[in-house]
């Protein structure tokens, strides 16, 4: 009995843990694949964005982070 409870307490904490981990959507490109997906309530399925997404991190493929110009003088 004790070990049933051992193995369905664990089970619970890894299912907390997993759902813990979000993808920032914010930083999604706009009208980009995975925000086009999120606005369905999917997933992107491109294999670039569930690498990233497993890492809980968005792709830099399909979602370039904009570099910021430098200023002239």
């Amino acid at each position: 009995m004790k070990k049933l409870l051992l193995a369905l307490s664990l089970a619970f904490t890894l299912v907390a843990v997993a759902a813990d981990t979000k993808v920032d959507t914010s930083k999604f490109k706009d009208g980009g694949c995975c925000q086009k997906a999120d606005k369905k309530g999917e997933k992107c399925n491109h294999p670039c964005c569930v690498k990233a997404a497993k890492d809980s991190k968005v792709c830099e493929k399909c979602n370039p982070v904009e570099k910021a110009e430098p200023t002239k003088k």
